[in-house]
């Protein structure tokens, strides 16, 4: 699968005249529909049916000046201004409804982002992300990919994902024959040629990271065994999962962990116990049989209703001791970055400013790492939120302490982005977009795509 490439074109332009009559045609409203649905299902119609700008514009205007708790709605509408104004080239507007979308979730401390568990994880654990499984299902996007996707993601059923991978694969041969007049054979022959050769290159690059960071360029826990934790339950597959907080140390992603939300999680536990597939160490501890990571077992943990934590052996005796003292042990500054997101989104993760620096400088040495630390503005922290419904939308915001280097960085990408002379990677960065926060202090980053342009970038 072909991987996206970033950063886009900004826009100027102003409104047409004639909304009164693009709303033909857009059918009567639904009975109880509130006047936030309305607003959207407005839009929408003036953005997808009758291909309205200045309408669909006016309408999500409108709908983000509304007092309301339907944050979907809010969210999408967000994205979808975000491409309209693109269009329409109203770069001021396009900037202030990018910073609209940190500010909404920046004005004051939120709670609840993260299953209770999660403000027990270590300090050294400074890369946190969440996950709304269910609300990156339900949302309209989903139904509009491939439908093997979804499933591939979920399946914990080998067979099934090879199965499934296979049928993709099929599909993309198919849509890469058609477009180079060759046979399906020819062009799935090329794909796995390029495949093959992408794990390569995948494996000498952290081969050689490792080699001059000295830190190991290993794979979290979580990317090796929610699977098997699904499978020591009963199930074969995490698409019943609620919700998801993932965890790692930058400087050593083996000590790592993560905490899902499993309906009817103590009868699972307990029929993993009788099945012989989970071994219990004590009321609230289990291991999986069976399974390994890094050469030590893997452990459960059942310390909240519904509540599953999964963690290296080595890593959970530090988690019950945290837990059982009662105090929070979660990097503070992680926290507060995660606190100040936006809350009704599919995904947020957060990372410190040290970590940042590190991760991003970290194969610099001597004086080409001072020159890029006198260049660049020192990041504070990093925040990503990631927000579906009909669209999909990557917002980054990295807090910094010099608005000067960050305007200077902003206009330097625009410039470079608008230069861009290769077609196929000017199409993939015109979803992107770099603006400045309203009160300097950050540089805010955008990716908006629709479900064409994902249905293509997966199926290429």
């Amino acid at each position: 699968m072909s991987r996206p490439r970033w950063p886009a074109r900004l826009a100027a332009g102003a409104l047409l005249l004639g909304c009164a009559l693009a709303m033909g045609g857009e059918g009567e409203a639904a009975a109880g529909e509130s006047s936030a649905q309305r607003l959207y299902r407005k839009g929408v119609h003036c953005m997808e049916e009758i291909e309205r700008s200045a309408c669909a514009i006016e309408h999500f205007e409108a709908l983000l000046a509304e007092d309301t708790r339907e944050r979907a709605l809010i969210n999408d509408a967000i994205l979808r201004l975000v491409k309209l104004y693109r269009k329409e080239g109203r770069d001021e507007e396009l900037r202030a409804v990018l910073r609209r979308f940190w500010e909404a979730g920046g004005r004051r401390q939120r709670t609840g982002h993260l299953p209770y568990s999660a403000r027990f994880l270590p300090a050294d654990l400074d890369m946190i992300g969440h996950v709304d499984i269910q609300a990156a299902l339900a949302a309209p996007l989903t139904r509009r990919l491939p439908p093997e996707l979804p499933e591939i993601m979920t399946t914990c059923d080998e067979i099934r994902r090879e199965a499934l991978g296979d049928g993709l694969l099929v599909r993309r041969a198919q849509r890469r024959a058609a477009r180079d007049g060759t046979t399906t054979a020819e062009a799935l022959k090329a794909i796995e040629a390029e495949e093959a050769a992408r794990r390569e290159r995948y494996r000498e690059r952290s081969a050689q990271r490792e080699a001059k960071s000295g830190r190991p360029q290993r794979a979290p826990v979580f990317a090796e065994s929610l699977c098997a934790a699904a499978l020591a339950l009963g199930m074969d597959s995490t698409a019943t999962w609620t919700r998801a907080a993932f965890a790692a140390a930058h400087a050593d992603p083996r000590r790592s962990a993560a905490i899902v939300m499993i309906p009817g999680l103590a009868a699972r536990l307990r029929e993993g116990v009788e099945a012989g597939r989970l071994r219990a160490i004590d009321a609230r501890r289990y291991a999986i049989v069976g399974h390994t990571y890094e050469g030590g077992e893997v452990e459960l943990g059942s310390f909240d209703l519904d509540e599953l934590t999964l963690a290296p052996a080595a890593l959970m005796p530090e988690l019950v001791a945290a837990i059982d003292g009662g105090k929070p042990t979660i990097n503070k500054e992680v926290q507060k970055l995660i606190a100040q997101s936006p809350k009704d989104v599919a995904f947020i993760a957060a990372t410190t400013g040290a970590a940042l620096r590190e991760l991003g400088l970290g194969e610099a040495k001597g004086s080409r790492r001072r020159i890029l630390e006198a260049l660049l503005p020192r990041p504070e922290g990093l925040q990503i939120a990631g927000a579906a419904h009909e669209y999909l939308g990557f917002f980054l915001r990295m807090p910094t302490d010099n608005p000067v280097k960050v305007q200077m960085l902003v206009d330097l990408a625009t410039r470079l982005l608008a230069a861009e002379e290769d077609p196929e990677d000017a199409e993939f960065l015109r979803g992107l977009d770099l603006a400045q926060a309203g009160d300097r202090r950050a540089l805010l980053i955008s990716y908006v795509i629709g479900p064409a342009q994902l249905e293509e970038m997966i199926l290429q």
